[in-house]
């Protein structure tokens, strides 16, 4: 819904450009950035002006595959370099993230994936007046509030990616409280093969990815099976509440197995047949068909001449003789990003933005931890799930992206949540010290 309108109110502007096109830097070009890429290269108004990674060879392939020829390439690590390639008409690939971030573009799209280098990233592209638009969904759970307001400082935009869940999850709230609707729950799917324990040796296998595909994309084992063992949904689910003032009805979220009917069901207050102890929260669902939803939001309508006329539309779903409506959306792909970044450039308008903490992602283990371990999400000692910010700050629990390579300093027991005193954080991060500074003002 959000994507049409915002398509609507940008093409016109976007063929104005043509002569003029928006430049865009792109850091990460893995699965997402690289397809991401490509489809700005083929949009009227824009073009992928850099594209930075730590394997040169795959920034450089990424362009090959855009269709640019390997003479209007440069290579170069230094800033001056950069912008008078640039300057030149040139396409520039770079190592350097922060180079890519401070280079003369109008969008910063950072897309690692990696919180510690996209905080990094982040900070420098604002501080240069570049609009950021996140993928990197991590930071925005952990210090998106600071960002966000950074960048306004800065005369910047700051915003959620369009192509990702988050952002279509806020889209889809926002679409229906300006319809009148309470919101009564929203949110996103989860995958069918879902395991809190599992680890990233099979991830691969079991997210049933091809040998086609890993030839063709060399993804990331370790990111996988953190779309398999929760963790990447709760961050995605902490994200989007935050942007919206959300909050999960129960620790970890209830995330039941069942059917679209069954999720308008399941997403109602106990009074009236649901599980919710309030109303206005966020969670997730795991389908039981072939509908996984990428975003949806349960509402309710209060007048009761809207309540029958909506159950009376053969195509919305209700419950309740029509009070309560299910609105959801079954896909999100890479190239949406576009609406994005064509929004924050012509119209300084965010596609989402996090601008509070109310929910956080903790941790908890894997597996039994003993001290001198070293955590790591994805791997085998950590999972991440959703819980309300005021909880997660009153039981001293660790913000999940702070505990990348924290020691373990006392034993901790299987599905145990991890606190202060149970692990030694590396406080020398750009991460840790911007996230001790958004707890400090915002």
């Amino acid at each position: 819904m959000q994507s049409i309108m915002l398509r609507m109110n940008v093409m016109s502007a976007l063929e104005a450009r043509v002569d003029e096109p928006i430049p865009v830097a792109l850091i990460g070009p893995g699965v997402f950035g690289a397809h991401l890429v490509y489809q700005i290269e083929e949009t009227p108004g824009m073009v992928p002006t850099i594209l930075a990674d730590l394997d040169i060879e795959k920034a450089k392939r990424t362009f090959e595959k855009t269709g640019i020829d390997a003479d209007e390439v440069v290579f170069s690590n230094d800033s001056d370099d950069v912008a008078g390639a640039i300057d030149a008409g040139k396409r520039v690939v770079t190592e350097d993230g922060v180079v890519a971030s401070e280079a003369p573009v109008e969008v910063v799209i950072e897309t690692t994936g990696d919180p510690q280098a996209a905080a990094r990233h982040a900070w420098s592209a604002i501080g240069a007046e570049n609009d950021v638009v996140m993928v990197s969904v991590e930071v925005d759970s952990t210090i998106g509030p600071l960002l966000s307001q950074y960048a306004s400082q800065q005369g910047v935009t700051y915003s959620m990616a369009y192509g990702d869940e988050p952002s279509q999850v806020v889209g889809m709230v926002d679409w229906a409280r300006a319809n009148g609707f309470e919101v009564v729950a929203a949110g996103q799917g989860t995958e069918l093969n879902f395991n809190r324990h599992a680890t990233h040796e099979d991830s691969l296998d079991r997210y049933g990815v091809t040998e086609k595909f890993r030839e063709d994309n060399d993804p990331d084992p370790k990111m996988y099976n953190t779309f398999l063992d929760g963790t990447k949904v709760a961050v995605e689910l902490c994200a989007a509440a935050n942007a919206m003032g959300m909050r999960p009805d129960v620790s970890g979220t209830h995330m039941p197995e069942t059917d679209r009917e069954g999720l308008l069901e399941t997403f109602r207050p106990k009074a009236d047949g649901g599980v919710l102890d309030q109303t206005g929260v966020i969670d997730s669902v795991t389908p039981t068909d072939y509908r996984n939803p990428s975003a949806f939001v349960v509402t309710r309508a209060e007048n009761e001449a809207t309540q029958r006329y909506l159950d009376q539309r053969y195509n919305i779903l209700t419950a309740n003789d029509g009070e309560y409506q299910l609105f959801d959306r079954q896909y999100h792909l890479p190239p949406e990003t576009l609406v994005s970044v064509a929004s924050v450039a012509l119209h300084d308008h965010p596609t989402g933005v996090v601008r509070e903490q109310t929910s956080e992602v903790v941790a908890k283990a894997k597996r039994d931890l003993e001290p001198g371990e070293t955590l790591a999400t994805g791997e085998d000692t950590i999972y991440g799930i959703l819980e309300a910010a005021d909880v997660a700050d009153a039981e001293g629990w660790v913000p999940l992206e702070l505990l990348n390579g924290a020691e373990v300093k006392q034993s901790i027991s299987t599905d145990d949540t991890i606190s202060e005193a149970d692990v030694e954080l590396h406080t020398d991060s750009v991460l840790y010290h911007l996230r001790k500074l958004q707890d400090e003002l915002v």
